[in-house]
């Protein structure tokens, strides 16, 4: 890798930690999940709320410090639900792809000695199809997720499909949990169809792929 890039990867870890000591207020807010203090801190500074949103995605996608669930609170009560899931959507791709490339290009090694091997072999064995599911599983750490993968051989653009098909999804029904509709019925049946139908799409299309490689 070109000393450019490694410069770049550099800078951004520099910034991620530049991020939680210069707003140390505001990172104990985020992780105790005060929106209120949140919303206070913020101000109505729409560029400094967008690249502190854009380091909150960067930060829950390096480490497992942020909940997802959180992650996308945050946004939807800044923004309004459908610029908050659109921003949600746009900024987990980005920062998924750079710490993808961060651990592929310059953090291998170290990752590799805290990894588990068998989930390595997993996501290189499924590829697309492994991410895709880790994705839309609620409990799986999506810092984990960049971290098995880029220390894998799954190719980068496997890697942002699965990533863009699998957030677009539990991202959605997190934002319809978070938009209180399940309160009604008929909503509770449409969230439960959408997840359903996520699972059903990873593993049909799974079944589809191991039979064109066997």
């Amino acid at each position: 890798m070109n000393r450019g890039k490694k410069a770049t990867i550099i800078f951004l870890v520099i910034m991620i930690l530049f991020f939680v000591n210069l707003n140390t207020d505001l990172f104990r807010s985020i992780i105790s999940g005060n929106i209120e203090s949140i919303t206070s801190i913020l101000g109505d500074n729409k560029a400094f709320t967008l690249f502190i949103t854009f380091m909150i995605m960067l930060v829950h996608n390096t480490f497992p410090v942020i909940p997802l669930f959180l992650v996308i609170l945050i946004n939807n009560t800044l923004f309004g639900f459908q610029l908050g899931i659109v921003w949600s959507i746009l900024t987990s791709i980005l920062c998924a792809i750079i710490v993808f490339l961060s651990i592929r290009y310059v953090l291998q090694d170290f990752v590799l000695k805290k990894v588990n091997l068998s989930n390595i072999s997993k996501v290189e064995q499924s590829g697309l199809w492994y991410v895709f599911g880790a994705r839309i599983f609620p409990f799986a750490p999506t810092s984990i997720i960049n971290g098995v993968s880029g220390v894998s051989t799954i190719q980068l653009p496997y890697f942002i499909i699965a990533t863009a098909l699998g957030n677009i999804t539990i991202f959605f029904v997190y934002t319809l949990i978070q938009a209180g509709l399940l309160s009604q019925g008929f909503n509770e049946y449409v969230t439960g169809i959408i997840i359903l139908s996520g699972f059903i799409v990873y593993y049909y299309f799974k079944k589809v792929t191991l039979r064109k490689k066997n």
